[in-house]
């Protein structure tokens, strides 16, 4: 018999899309877990991609396409098999490895990943992003987001355009499950952004926001830290190296060395 994993008998929450979420869902159940599904981002068509649309028809005319996560990819990929247009011609950045394994997926190359980290300061130290004087860049993401990787590039002198293909929303209906009937003590929540831990706080009652002031937060980063303790929930985070599901993975288990043992 395999030895009882550290996350044997946890509840872990996990809130993303279930096309990004499929993987570590799978891998608490390997680790001995209780996984529950409750996904605070709804993804979708942007209402911009026609604009997108246009851009793609002249991607010739940018030196470097930047990929800002893997939804994009998927959403920008099915966008250029249906104008019959593809990639392999252009230099390709990824804002990640998540990114650049989904990009590699479609069979494209990959010539500009920051060698650690997964932000846009990250992908920002690269030495090929930094004489960029007069060259046109194509960010494809979401609608909104930051704005630093844009004003960054175009302080270097880069022209710079945006094709926005998918959208994140408030999900219109919930997971029905009563948070507050999780075990109190080995409960932790997994989130991946700072709108993540806005929309679970309005997705909640007003008691499971009481309660979740008590529950361990698992974060992908210090600034998504900062947003849960802003956003309401207590200062409970513990802070992943990166927002991968292997360094969520391993926080969780320093959260669950860290409880007492019964």
């Amino acid at each position: 018999m395999s030895a009882k994993s550290s996350l044997a008998e946890k509840t872990i929450v996990v809130t993303r899309p279930l096309t990004q979420a499929q993987n570590i869902l799978e891998l608490l159940e390997l680790r001995q877990a209780t996984a529950i599904h409750f996904p605070v981002i709804s993804i979708s068509v942007s209402k911009n991609v026609d604009i997108a649309k246009q851009y793609f028809k002249k991607l010739t005319e940018y030196q470097v396409i930047i990929f800002i996560s893997a939804n994009s990819v998927h959403y920008a990929m099915s966008t250029a098999q249906e104008l019959g247009i593809g990639f392999n011609n252009s230099m390709l950045a990824a804002v990640g490895p998540a990114t650049k394994t989904a990009l590699e997926k479609y069979g494209c190359t990959v010539a500009i990943v920051p060698e650690t980290g997964f932000t846009s300061e990250d992908l920002l130290n690269d030495p090929a992003l930094h004489d960029i004087a007069q060259q046109k860049i194509l960010i494809i993401r979401g609608d909104g987001g930051r704005e630093h990787l844009r004003q960054s590039l175009e302080e270097r002198g880069a022209l710079v355009d945006y094709a926005e293909m998918y959208r994140r929303q408030l999900p219109s209906e919930r997971n029905s499950i009563n948070l507050t009937q999780l075990p109190k003590h080995d409960t932790a929540i997994l989130l991946y952004s700072a709108e993540s831990a806005q929309n679970l706080w309005s997705l909640c009652t007003l008691e499971e926001q009481q309660w979740l002031s008590n529950i361990a937060f698992i974060v992908g980063s210090k600034r998504i830290a900062e947003a849960t303790t802003r956003v309401g929930f207590a200062n409970n985070s513990i802070i992943a190296e990166n927002p991968s599901d292997e360094a969520m993975l391993t926080a969780l288990s320093t959260w669950a060395q860290m409880l007492p043992h019964s």
